[in-house]
């Protein structure tokens, strides 16, 4: 069952529904949070947008290495990659659902 969190990014709240834990949920909106705001500290002007993006670059980085890393040292288990495709929806329905 979807359950909907309520969570705070940026100063802006959000309402993101997912089938997993909201703590994990909330958990994943503080570190989108503090990419953002580290982001953010290099780039005061620039708008929440840009910095959303850049972001979800740092992230998808982030990922492609952990992936590297994985295909250097065997195959990942199938737990991570179901946590990294949540991850991945529940960034896209959070983010694009709200703009």
């Amino acid at each position: 069952m979807s359950e909907r969190v309520k969570a705070r990014i940026l100063g802006d709240d959000y309402t993101i529904v997912g089938d997993t834990d909201p703590e994990y949920i909330h958990r994943l909106a503080e570190l989108v949070d503090r990419k953002i705001r580290e982001l953010q500290l290099g780039m005061p002007n620039a708008p929440k947008l840009k910095l959303a993006v850049l972001a979800a670059l740092n992230f998808a980085d982030e990922l492609e290495q952990s992936k590297n890393k994985t295909d250097e040292s065997g195959p990942s288990s199938p737990e991570a990659e179901e946590k990294t495709k949540k991850l991945i929806t529940l960034l896209e329905e959070g983010l694009i659902g709200d703009l």
